[in-house]
């Protein structure tokens, strides 16, 4: 990249992106990478070409499988999201991103962009921190070429700059992350996927975490049969409740269960 790199290891805070070492297990990273080729597979005729070539997306995956539930509430991740963002949250969007290699002959447009973009391309300078994404590289990105996120660290909190262009613009910067890794980006960064020149197919998982008074992207099933099965942090991120208010003011661990993980510091209760 054409950036001077950042020599200290980037902070969620400072730099708008954070690398979470062995957020999953080898065990995990296994179980999860074959759900996820079974489920593009199963789930074919409801994936999308999302913006950039040979990119499928399926969104809602919460509920294309109970093993897209796990990573939602990990006790690897889940304090650094709840510093940045409390407990009063849900997950308003995720979805498992296929990237295939491409040949050096196609042209990839670097899609740049802030997340949860109602508000991050609406409202004034300084944006408010309203969400952060927690994504779960499910193969390696150990360089540029494997097609992983480009970022541009500090553009989270101003000043206020245009959108970027290309491949390599000024302040840039690849997060680079070993499969079971974590990478957490502030929704207000530049930021955006790279082209993927590896030779190999990436997948990968995320999971965008805002306040529960912010409105899901997709629609997904809350049916209480369904909730009935879950624990209730899963409710909770999953966006359950039955009082309006509770959204915005909730009273009882009942509406937000994360309350009391988050207040105790024990996270093996999730």
């Amino acid at each position: 990249m054409t950036s001077t790199s950042i020599r200290q290891t980037p902070t969620l805070a400072e730099h708008g992106y954070e690398v979470i070492p062995d957020a999953l297990t080898p065990e995990q990273v296994e179980r999860l990478s074959k759900t996820a080729d079974l489920t593009q597979e199963r789930f074919r005729d409801r994936a999308r070409d999302y913006y950039t070539p040979r990119r499928r997306v399926l969104f809602a995956i919460q509920e294309l499988e109970p093993a897209f539930l796990e990573p939602m509430a990990l006790a690897t991740t889940m304090p650094a999201v709840c510093a940045a963002l409390g407990w009063n949250i849900f997950v308003y969007h995720s979805h498992l991103d296929r990237n295939e290699s491409l040949p050096d002959d196609v042209v990839f447009p670097f899609n740049w962009h802030r997340d949860l973009q109602g508000i991050t391309y609406t409202l004034p300078f300084p944006l408010p921190l309203l969400s952060v994404k927690v994504s779960y590289p499910l193969t390696d990105i150990t360089c540029v070429e494997d097609g992983g996120p480009l970022v541009i660290p500090g553009s989270h909190t101003g000043p206020e700059t245009p959108k970027p262009t290309g491949p390599e613009p000024s302040g840039s910067v690849p997060v680079l992350a070993p499969a079971g890794s974590a990478i957490v980006i502030d929704s207000r960064l530049w930021h955006t996927v790279g082209a993927n020149r590896s030779g190999t197919t990436r997948s990968t998982l995320f999971y965008a975490y805002a306040y529960r008074w912010i409105r899901p992207v997709a629609k997904y099933d809350l049916s209480p049969r369904r909730l009935a099965d879950l624990s209730p942090v899963q409710r909770q991120l999953l966006g359950a409740g039955d009082r309006y208010e509770g959204f915005h003011l909730p009273e009882t661990d009942e509406e937000v269960p994360l309350r009391r993980i988050v207040e105790s510091g024990d996270w093996s209760a999730l």
